[in-house]
């Protein structure tokens, strides 16, 4: 069932998520403020690319200021974009 669920997934909408994430990334990885978000970006990705089947998480001690001020920054500057193409897709499937 895995299988089906991302073969269309890729097909109505998961290529295009999955690439504007690596685009984005890669863009975020020119400067060294943005590396961490750029490898962020790549690890969501892939999980846009085969969701089903896949599983996001946190490692054990990975939260500290660093990760709370940096997820601020990304929330004000960087998520917009990915918000309103995740919501175009939403609004062609339904």
């Amino acid at each position: 069932m895995n299988t089906l669920g991302n073969i269309i997934w890729l097909l109505l909408g998961g290529i295009a998520t999955g690439l504007g994430y690596y685009l984005a990334g890669v863009v975020m990885c020119i400067t060294i403020i943005g590396i961490p978000f750029g490898l962020q970006l790549f690890k969501i990705g892939t999980y846009a690319f085969l969701p089903f089947g896949y599983e996001l998480g946190d490692k054990p001690g990975q939260q500290g200021f660093l990760s709370i001020a940096f997820n601020i920054i990304w929330i004000v500057l960087g998520w917009w974009e990915m918000a309103i193409m995740h919501a175009l897709f939403g609004a062609l499937l339904c």
